[in-house]
């Protein structure tokens, strides 16, 4: 029976020690962010927001868009990430349409700023010991896909 826990124990603690460091990607240093955007293959920037805290602007398809880091200490080791990009239109968009949006979304969510323009946000969590590389990967195609998505669905 000791034999059984022992090796359950050391199971337990293997599986816990792999999972740790396959956690890869945090927002504790922007550069790291930047780093696995452009390894995506996105064309991006480092920069800094009013505050100081890092923003990247890169682009994704045809759309510019932003990376503002959050929970941050002296604007370094943030704690999570928001994908952020706008769009001007001449018309601007109804709160119907929006909501439609959010409705049915997942991994995305959109607003419209007072000018009547919208805007599509993704939010990224990234506090703790973070995700892996192919989760982060999955995450940029995620906001992919999602402006892509949006993009058709405003008629842009």
């Amino acid at each position: 029976m000791n034999i059984k826990l022992g090796l359950a124990s050391g199971i337990a603690a293997s599986v816990m020690f792999c999972t740790a460091s396959l956690a890869e990607v945090t927002a504790s240093n922007a550069y790291n962010i930047l780093q696995a955007i452009h390894e995506f293959g996105y064309t991006a920037t480092m920069e800094k927001d009013s505050d100081g805290d890092p923003k990247i602007s890169g682009k994704v398809s045809s759309t510019n868009f932003n990376v503002y880091f959050y929970g941050c200490s002296d604007n370094t080791n943030c704690k999570s990430l928001i994908f952020k990009a706008g769009y001007n239109l001449t018309n601007g968009i109804t709160a119907s349409k929006i909501n439609e949006w959010n409705r049915n979304k997942r991994f995305s969510r959109a607003y419209i700023d007072d000018e009547g323009d919208p805007f599509l946000e993704m939010d990224v969590n990234l506090d703790y010991d973070g995700v892996g590389n192919k989760n982060f990967q999955d995450t940029l195609d995620w906001w992919r896909v999602s402006v892509e998505s949006f993009e058709e669905f405003i008629d842009w």
